[in-house]
């Protein structure tokens, strides 16, 4: 059965509302029944979040993942403690700074960018393109790190 861990904050809840994506409602909904669902925030303690889920009647995930910090090392800090308990078949991540983060310490990760849902249009920010061959090495380093997940060693 696949294990995933969903991040709440731009995956399921509008960030800095109290609303939700409806396309995080359903994917939620669909890996609820078909998976072992864990979710991660930084923003809210897990009696917040219970009653937040609670309000939209999601309900029947593994269990709720405290990071310390916003961001990839807060992310990271968590995913590491749980790496024992074999979660790390796909994270949901809606960041692509912590996705970037993610892969590269081998996790497979899948990046939800829902549609703007706003009065203003978001800026767009340049992003540099990446090399194939730092692509290419990057799968090869993931692969390595599910071959030898404990290694220290940095290729």
């Amino acid at each position: 059965m696949l294990t995933a861990v969903l991040v709440v904050e731009g995956v399921l809840r509008i960030p800095g509302t109290e609303g939700h994506y409806d396309t995080g409602w359903g994917l939620y909904q669909a890996l609820v029944k078909n998976s072992r669902l864990h979710l991660l925030s930084h923003t809210w303690t897990e009696q917040d979040i219970a009653l937040w889920l609670t309000k939209r009647h999601l309900t029947g995930h593994q269990s709720y993942l405290h990071a310390p910090e916003p961001g990839p090392a807060g992310r990271l800090e968590v995913l590491q403690r749980v790496r024992a308990w074999r979660i790390g078949a796909l994270v949901i991540e809606s960041d692509p700074a912590c996705a970037t983060a993610e892969t590269s310490a081998g996790w497979n990760t899948a990046l939800v960018t829902p549609a703007f849902q706003g009065p203003q249009q978001p800026t767009p920010s340049p992003q540099e393109v990446r090399p194939w061959t730092d692509l290419a090495g990057a799968v090869e380093r993931q692969h390595d790190l599910r071959l030898f997940p404990h290694s220290t060693e940095q290729p």
